[in-house]
């Protein structure tokens, strides 16, 4: 079953962000990646992700792409919540998950 991320990133800015995101990118969208999301809050940046299993999540975050896109910057994410995504639509039309 897909996997939905609610993170925070706090005291990350914009360009803290852009240069993350195009760092995890390179190669192209990681594998698993449904969803990615992420802008400005309050004293940061919020993201959200929804992958296509908890096991693709976990094997980005573990992964050499994920330490070396976020080496850069000193602001640790803070998960704020999970859950199951049971529908997804991604401008595609809704369809079941798992």
């Amino acid at each position: 079953m897909a996997l939905a991320i609610l993170a925070e990133l706090p005291e990350l800015t914009r360009e803290q962000y852009e240069l993350v995101a195009k760092k995890v990118n390179e190669a192209g969208t990681p594998a698993g990646a449904l969803v990615h999301a992420g802008g400005p809050v309050e004293g940061g940046y919020r993201t959200l992700e929804v992958w296509e299993t908890q096991a693709a999540a976990d094997a980005f975050y573990g992964s050499d792409r994920y330490r070396e896109a976020v080496a850069s910057i000193t602001s640790e994410p803070r998960v704020v919540m999970t859950w199951p995504v049971h529908g997804l639509d991604v401008g595609s039309g809704w369809r079941a998950t798992g």
